[in-house]
């Protein structure tokens, strides 16, 4: 019996635990990270399903719960880009966080710059501090 409850505490059977929950409520598991120690399951990274789907509060809320329900369940960290979720006096706190948006494209940055002077740092924050006060 003791054999039993080591095999099943282990932090690769706790691992093992968590990615079937993850694959049966169909997470992509490429976008999302995890790792478990004793007693502490983290998560990073973006959380949805398959093929880009959105997940919905509900459908966290039952995911949680599975993770929290299995055998030695672990208290659970998450540290996502799309969604804030956090533990509060027992229950759990789950809202959408909004999207970033990019002042420009990845296409508009990227390019070649040419650096046609070399200039010192001390003659940059000088000439910086001419010009605030001549600003002024």
């Amino acid at each position: 019996m003791k054999e039993t409850l080591d095999r099943q505490g282990t932090r690769y059977e706790l691992n093992r635990r968590v990615k079937q929950v993850l694959v049966r409520h169909g997470v992509n598991l490429t976008l999302l990270k995890w790792s478990s120690s004793k007693r502490t399951t983290s998560f990073y990274g973006i959380l949805e399903k398959e093929h880009g789907e959105e997940f919905t509060t509900q459908g966290l809320d039952a995911l949680i719960k599975e993770l929290i329900h299995m055998p030695q369940g672990p208290r659970l960290r998450f540290s996502l880009e799309n969604w804030d979720i956090s533990s509060d006096s027992g229950s759990w706190k789950i809202t959408k966080k909004k999207k970033i948006e990019a002042m420009d494209t990845w296409d508009e940055r990227r390019g070649t710059v040419v650096i046609r002077k070399i200039e010192k740092t001390d003659d940059v924050l000088k000439e910086a501090a001419e010009k605030n006060r001549s600003d002024e």
